[in-house]
């Protein structure tokens, strides 16, 4: 949250924070508080418009065959639920295409990696934010790159990047990681 409050001070929207719930936390060995199965991921613009593809991230409704509350409503006013804003698509039954605007709580699971990096994102938690944020051609900055998740969910979506890291171990694992999938990588000295 510090840097997301200093991100708004340099002149940043918060658009979203999204809470990652984690089914299967990392244990904790504490007996005065409860074990974190969560962590905030920020959505953030530099201007008050910028681009999100609201229609690749939507989800399934949840009770697809419930087309609305209640049954007392005029066409015009069911047409009028259907032509809401996406946040409103869904709350009290479908839309027509049975999706919903996606919800700001991720339940992915973490996923286990043989290098030496200890906190690499689910490739699964990253797409979104990818096919969301960017589009197809567009390019992603991780400034914070570590094992190279986000280059390689980029790369698998039409997507180009930039990597920040400052650590030259997680340098080498993205590097390997990222040449696997696409042998022109080209390295941080050229």
């Amino acid at each position: 949250w510090r840097v997301a409050f200093a991100l708004q001070a340099d002149g940043w929207y918060l658009r979203s924070d999204i809470i990652w719930h984690k089914p299967n936390p990392m244990p904790e060995s504490v007996r005065d508080r409860p074990t974190k199965a969560h962590e905030y991921i920020f959505l953030m613009s530099k201007s008050p418009r910028y681009y999100y593809d609201q229609d690749a991230i939507s989800e399934p409704v949840q009770h697809p065959k419930l087309l609305h509350k209640s049954k007392k409503k005029t066409p015009e006013q069911i047409d009028a639920y259907f032509g809401n804003a996406p946040s409103n698509l869904g709350r009290c039954g479908t839309s027509k295409d049975g999706k919903r605007n996606r919800r700001s709580v991720w339940a992915v699971s973490t996923k286990p990696f043989s290098e030496a990096h200890f906190a690499t994102f689910p490739p699964d938690l990253i797409e979104p934010c990818i096919l969301a944020g960017c589009p197809s051609g567009g390019i992603v900055l991780d400034p914070f790159f570590g094992a190279g998740t986000t280059g390689l969910v980029a790369i698998r979506n039409g997507r180009r990047y930039i990597g920040i890291e400052l650590n030259e171990e997680y340098i080498e694992i993205a590097k390997k990681r990222l040449e696997a999938e696409m042998p022109l990588f080209i390295g941080s000295e050229q």
